[in-house]
């Protein structure tokens, strides 16, 4: 237990970035849609991508830091952690068509959460060996 606590302090400025990071996801992901440009003039769906490259991001800090914390990632971490980015997805959508009104939930969205969290866990998979040293 020791061994674990020291690991969490150790880590305490990714833990931070962590949480600051999701902070300021929220955040954006909250705030009226009037306060952005206008997206759909563009052919490709930026919304989406930005959802990916935010996800992608969000679930390889916190696997950076589970990663710390815990020194030998299961799989079924991994898999719980991808789990906890779908579920997060899920409430921003359902909190942006709930509490903001000039947004509206998107299940579109969500899949793009989910891809994005699975390519940062895949890329976290293949180089969080090079990131430890």
């Amino acid at each position: 237990m020791q061994n674990l606590i020291g690991r969490l302090l150790e880590s305490k400025l990714l833990f931070t970035i962590c949480v600051s990071y999701s902070v300021l996801v929220t955040i954006v992901f909250l705030v009226p849609a009037k306060q952005f440009p206008s997206l759909s003039d563009f052919y490709i769906p930026i919304d989406k991508l930005a959802h990916i490259f935010i996800f992608l991001v969000l679930s390889f800090l916190w696997l950076a830091y589970i990663d710390r914390v815990l020194t030998k990632t299961k799989p079924i971490v991994l898999f719980l952690a991808l789990l906890v980015c779908l579920l997060y997805g899920i409430i921003i959508e359902v909190s942006q068509e709930l509490f903001v009104r000039s947004r509206k939930a998107e299940a579109l969205d969500v899949l793009a959460d989910l891809f994005g969290a699975s390519i940062g866990l895949s890329l976290f998979w293949n180089f969080k060996d090079r990131i430890k040293s």
